[in-house]
């Protein structure tokens, strides 16, 4: 599968008690949405010795077929990636992945490899956080994928409810959707600025774009709540 990296389209939501039409935008490709491979050998000794040398396991899946391809990508790369999209961010970004085969001296050997790839799994380590391995989906344009896109609020600092002595509490971090890997949402941008105490918005309240689908089994829950109680005058 060789290819070349697409601008990736993103869309914002706002919402005041219910959600409004979303806005749309298109993030430019920039290094944080580029990677480098190299290939690896299976084994926990390998996987070992990469690590200490600065790169993390990975390995690249594709839809439908069983066979697997075993890469390592550099540590500071992959991590650099997780701080600008954060790791939920992180998941549903398409990156392009430049794999540099080798010979058996572990010098470059023939033609790089340009692959479209999610990183569908990121492990990262319980104690100092950093990436211990990656589970990439290579993907083409077209193809339909199912991903957590993180939700994020925006206009706490004039809420009403906030104002009141309310708080803005986020009760999902993220909801599923299935769409083309080529109009995976960057996030969800809810508005609270209208908000008072004690209002939600709700799950169903999203108005995605074209093509996106919310596949939560529960579509009333709410995602956002102004709590607590309201300050007397």
């Amino acid at each position: 599968m060789t290819m070349t990296m697409r601008a990736i389209t993103t869309y914002t939501a706002s919402s005041s008690a219910s959600a409004s039409s979303s806005a749309s935008q298109v993030e430019d490709e920039d290094d944080s949405t580029k990677l480098r491979a190299l290939p690896r050998v299976e084994g926990r000794a390998e996987r070992v010795k990469l690590r200490k040398q600065g790169r993390v396991p990975g390995v690249i899946f594709a839809p439908g077929q069983e066979e697997k391809q075993l890469v390592s990508v550099c540590q500071k790369e992959i991590s650099a990636a997780v701080r600008k999209h954060s790791l939920a961010g992180v998941q549903c970004t398409v990156f392009n992945l430049e794999v540099q085969a080798q010979d058996e001296d572990g010098n470059a050997e023939g033609e790089k490899l340009n692959v479209r790839v999610l990183p569908k799994q990121v492990f990262m380590h319980a104690t100092d956080r950093s990436v211990e391995n990656v589970c990439f989906l290579a993907v083409e344009p077209e193809t339909k994928v199912r991903v957590k896109v993180p939700v994020i609020t925006q206009g706490e600092d004039v809420c009403p409810g906030a104002k009141k002595g309310g708080f803005v509490q986020l009760l999902r971090k993220d909801i599923m959707v299935t769409a083309r890997s080529d109009q995976i949402p960057k996030n969800f941008l809810m508005d609270v600025s209208t908000l008072d105490v004690g209002k939600v918005i709700k799950i169903a309240d999203l108005q995605v774009p074209e093509g996106v689908q919310i596949t939560e089994a529960k579509m009333d829950l709410p995602m956002i709540r102004i709590g607590g109680k309201t300050r007397s005058a």
